[in-house]
């Protein structure tokens, strides 16, 4: 999984916190922009006036609209923009050191819930992304990679306490786990279907406990 760099605990200058907010609401405008006009109709331009700042500006901070859709998507996996990496998270230590794993599969189906959650509107803005972008669509295979790495860890510290289930190997049980738990499977859920968001964090609870373990 790759980490993120923790920034330096240093205290903000007022410079800093004039730029950083300024980060923010180009951040914020794509994302409006992209959801309300669509990924390929919304341009550099309109999000710099939507943003009331100057086109340059959009470009030197992120050079095109992929790395904004990074920008938006990013802060939403973690649920922070502080730095932290994902897998520093306090949940995850609660996970690693549960002894039970039938209660570690619940931990991770609320832990992997909040994630899909969190970043369903930037999935929903990377999808047609993707589509029309090349770097958008290199974006989506890095975090599809990412995704995939991160579910070989849980798979990881689920065996750390037992058995999976009979005949099921390491590489099945983290594609069942892939294949069960991604923004397309929550998505059509949640939006296609109407599901409530507790509706799927127990659907996916039950799910990997059936599939993974004895």
């Amino acid at each position: 999984m790759t980490r993120q760099v923790k920034r330096q605990g240093r205290p903000r200058t007022r410079r800093a916190e004039r730029a950083e907010e300024t980060r923010r609401r180009i951040v914020q405008a794509a994302a409006d922009l992209f959801l309300e006009r669509g990924y390929a109709s919304t341009t550099i331009d309109s999000i710099a006036a939507a943003a009331d700042v100057a086109v340059e500006t959009v470009y030197s901070r992120f050079g095109n609209k992929a790395r904004l859709v990074e920008a938006i998507l990013e802060p939403a996996i973690v649920g922070s923009d502080d730095g932290r990496d994902l897998f520093d998270q306090p949940e995850i230590g609660e996970i690693r050191d549960c002894p039970d794993q039938r209660v570690q599969v619940r931990l991770l189906a609320h832990f992997s819930s909040g994630i899909l959650e969190r970043t369903h509107t930037a999935h929903r803005i990377l999808q047609t992304a993707a589509a029309s972008d090349p770097n958008a669509a290199d974006l989506q295979r890095r975090d599809t990679r990412r995704r995939t790495e991160g579910q070989r860890v849980y798979i990881d510290m689920l065996v750390q306490n037992g058995p999976l289930r009979d005949g099921l190997t390491f590489e099945q049980a983290a594609d069942t786990y892939s294949a069960l738990s991604n923004p397309a499977t929550h998505g059509f859920l949640i939006r296609n279907r109407g599901w409530t968001p507790d509706q799927f964090e127990r659907w996916l609870g039950d799910c990997l406990e059936r599939l993974l373990l004895p």
